[in-house]
């Protein structure tokens, strides 16, 4: 296995979960000293997975940013 997120820290899973598979994307500072965006995956995750795991979490973050801006217009 690749170390990849050396000296980063991860939320933990809740108790009694187990990870089985993961999609990380990760801020990186390139050999150019530029920022810039990579993605790294586990072995067994498929696009079909990835797709629709990456569909929820926008559409969940779409709607707590869309709660904050109905919330701050009170």
């Amino acid at each position: 296995m690749t170390e990849v997120l050396r000296g980063l820290e991860v939320h933990p899973l809740e108790p009694g979960e187990t990870a089985v598979e993961a999609f990380v994307l990760i801020k990186v500072l390139d050999s150019q000293g530029d920022i810039a965006w990579s993605y790294r995956t586990t072995n067994r995750l498929s696009r079909e997975e990835l797709l629709g795991a990456l569909i929820v979490q926008v559409d969940l973050l779409r709607k707590e940013l869309r709660d904050e801006w109905d919330d701050s217009s009170d």
